[in-house]
This record gives structure tokens, sequence and C-alpha cells, in this order.
């Protein structure tokens, strides 16, 4: 059986931990995989280019191409929609008979900023159509795609084999307080920053760490903040590097849409998370005890002095819990045979 996978990028997260890193266990099983992407390496150097619409544009069209073009799968994984406002190269596929598997993380019927867009969301309805299956990364997408008899809910999940805790730093090291994410998601960071800095300002040898694609102007000269390049080769060794992972969020229709994947990683090297208690955080954080889930008049600066008051050794019991509910419930040996099973009961 060969699975064809359609996906954004090749370094996109969605690619890489929603669709590549199967690849090993599937093919370990008889399932072939091969993945045809629209962005290339290059994307990170060039989404904040002038011209960078174009580009999206015919990388795009490419990946239309590839869809249209490929007639050798068994199953079709369609990691969110070629084009973001029609469905229509999907819908002309589908009359080829191939089944269909879409699979989606986000809130993908919003347009930028969690806006409403009536083209977005008539692109994700006619997308829930033309599928045989659909593969939703959290109950609320699940629930707004409302075609329950053939989803099947499956969270973003990492290979704890190779994300896996650090060994412990020296307590007189200083606290590192991380946070990782594309650029797009920074308007969640700006929003908790004064009130995490107003508290590392009085905590001695503390800083916070922000890892992504992109830089926040305002603090590359910030004595309290770091910014490290992203790359997918020292991603696990910047995640190791923080004492507390932060994941700060809106609560509205977007946000409610994200599957925690920043909580996951933390949590998967052994880090305590402070995180917003919206959507699947709340699932992922439960029973774990690994940190501490913030709602909106909470204060993220007194959630730091208090995690830094608890001392080194609390932390790491705490990112010892949260690694235990990664490995149960987030990882890719929790979710393979699901894949599996899926697979085999569309193209067998």
């Amino acid at each position: 059986m060969r699975v064809l996978f359609f996906t954004d990028g090749v370094l996109s997260p969605g690619s890489r931990f929603r669709c590549l890193q199967f690849f090993n266990q599937l093919e370990a099983r008889g399932i072939q995989c091969s993945a045809r992407f629209a962005y290339d390496e290059r994307y990170n150097e060039v989404f904040s280019r002038p011209w960078a619409p174009l580009y999206k544009v015919a990388r795009r069209l490419k990946r239309v191409g590839h869809l249209w073009l490929e007639r050798e799968a068994d199953v079709l994984f369609i990691h969110k929609t070629s084009m973001a406002l029609t469905a229509l190269p999907e819908v002309v596929r589908s009359f080829g008979r191939t089944p269909i598997v879409f699979d989606f993380d986000d809130a993908i019927w919003l347009g930028p900023g969690g806006t409403e867009s009536p083209m977005r969301r008539r692109t994700f309805e006619g997308m829930v159509r033309t599928a045989d299956h659909l593969i939703a990364g959290n109950r609320a997408l699940a629930a707004a795609a409302n075609e329950l008899h053939k989803t099947t809910v499956i969270p973003s999940v990492v290979d704890t084999t190779l994300s896996a805790p650090a060994p412990a730093r020296p307590s007189t090291e200083e606290l590192v307080i991380g946070w990782i994410g594309t650029a797009s998601n920074f308007p969640y960071l700006r929003g908790v920053m004064p009130q995490i800095l107003e508290a590392l300002a009085k905590l001695p040898r503390a800083r916070l760490r922000i890892v992504s694609n992109g830089v926040l102007p305002e603090y590359e000269n910030h004595p309290n903040v770091e910014q490290w390049r992203w790359s997918a080769e020292r991603e696990v060794k910047a995640l190791q590097s923080f004492d507390v992972g932060l994941m700060p969020l809106d609560d509205n229709e977007q946000t409610r849409g994200k599957c925690g994947f920043k909580m996951i990683q933390y949590m998967s090297v052994g880090v305590p998370v402070l995180a917003s208690a919206v959507g699947a955080n709340v699932d992922i954080f439960s029973g774990s005890d690994a940190g501490r889930l913030l709602g909106p008049h909470d204060s993220w600066g007194d959630a730091v002095t208090a995690l830094h008051e608890l001392g080194p050794a609390s932390r790491r019991a705490m990112g010892e819990r949260g690694r235990a509910r990664v490995v149960s419930s987030y990882s890719v040996a929790s979710v393979i045979d699901k894949y599996v099973a899926l697979f085999q009961q569309l193209g067998g």
C-alpha cells in the first residue's frame, strides 16, 4: 500500500509533526510513504520579503500540479488544502476515486487574526464534504467539521525517543523562561511579556529566551531577553535549555482550534509549563500537574515568580510528570496504530 502526503512545506510544523515523523513506523508496517510539499526550505528566509505572496502562490500551484498528476497512490493524505480560498483542486482530484484523508490542526476556516472569512469557510466545508475521512487535531476541530461519523481525533504528537529531557543543569545556573513558535504567534507572547519581564527583573540571573523564525524588534536589545533563530537541527536542544515553557493564548474561536503543541514540546523534554487554560491546553495538562494553567485574570509575572521560588528539584518533578503525560498520550507510539488502522481500512 502507498500513501501520498500533500502538505505545506518541508520545514513547516504541520509537515514535520503531522506527516513526516510517522513515515518510518508506517513503512515498517508495510505502508509506503512519500510527500509532496508546497514550500521548500527557503520559506523561513523569504516569508517576510515583499515578494513573498508571489512565492507562496507559485509554490501552492506546484502542489496543485502534484495533486492532479500523481496516480500511483492507494490513499491521499491532505494536510490542510492546497489553496486557502478554494477546495476545487481537491474536489477535482476526488473524481479519481482514490480515498482522501483530510487532516487539519487549526481553525483554517478563519482568516488572518481569526477574522471571519466566508471564502475560507466554504473551502473548509467543501473539503469536509469531499474527504472520505477526516483527522482533526482536537475535539473542537472535530465538532466544527460536524461529520463525526467519518472523523478521528488524533492530537499533534512528538517522537519521545528524540524529544527527551537533557541531563539536569547545575542549580546555580540562571533561570530560563522559554517560548518557541513561529512569528505569526508573536501577538500572544507580546501580550504577556510586560508582566514576565517585570518579574524577571526582580529575580537573580533570570532571562526570557525566544526561539522563532522571526524576531521581536522592540526587544532586540533588552537585557533580559534572548532571541534565538529557530532551526530543525537545534530545536530539541533549544527546548532543553528552558527551565519553564510558555504558551499564552487569547480565548477565541481561532485559539480553541490550536492543538497545544508548544505545551507538548515543553513537556516532552521535561520542562514545566505556564499556559493559558484555553482549548486543547486543558486536555493536555489534565491530571499532569506539570506546571500551571492560567486564566484571563491571572498574573503571568506572579506565576513565573512562584515557579522560581519552588526551586530546581520541584520544577524537575513537574517536568517528569509532564513527560510521562506526553509519552502516554501525545507521542508517536501512542497514536501510530490509529494511522495504520485508518490507512488499511481506506486503502486495503
